[in-house]
């Protein structure tokens, strides 16, 4: 088996793996789930920042919080989705796929320094963006060591 069909395949396990893990948490009885849904998360690096990405469609702006936590260097993203009305004229229900309710998520940053006071978030067309500036050492304290 060439290299690229064995990474193809583990990709689709991975993805199967994902997919029946979720399954079994929808599955899984309400008063069990203490923590609610988690949403996905990019975590992605750049020269002068740590971006946090997260899709998080249906949330309204002021239902999200951030908070950063030092001693562990991790960043929470709590908040809720407000579940949608079924109109009169349902009927049934086929297929429910969207989670609903309170959600957490930690992200564990890299061991970068960032300034956690530069935080800054947006939230635009279900996807929140978190941005971290890294600390960066002025000239005068790298050469002070």
């Amino acid at each position: 088996m060439r290299r690229r069909e064995v990474d193809a395949f583990f990709w689709h396990v991975g993805g199967e793996l994902q997919r029946m893990t979720e399954d079994l948490m929808r599955l899984r009885p309400q008063f069990a789930n203490r923590r609610g849904w988690e949403p996905r998360v990019d975590l992605l690096e750049e020269p002068e920042k740590l971006v946090i990405r997260s899709e998080i469609a249906g949330v309204r702006g002021e239902d999200i919080h951030l908070l950063y936590i030092p001693d562990r260097h991790v960043v929470i993203l709590r908040g809720r989705r407000n579940e949608e009305e079924f109109g009169d004229d349902c009927t049934g229900a086929f297929q429910l796929e969207i989670y609903y309710g309170e959600f957490e998520r930690e992200v564990k940053l890299p061991d970068v320094e960032i300034v956690p006071q530069g935080m800054r978030a947006t939230y635009r067309n279900g996807m929140l963006t978190v941005v971290l500036p890294k600390r960066t050492r002025s000239r005068a304290e790298i050469e002070s060591y």
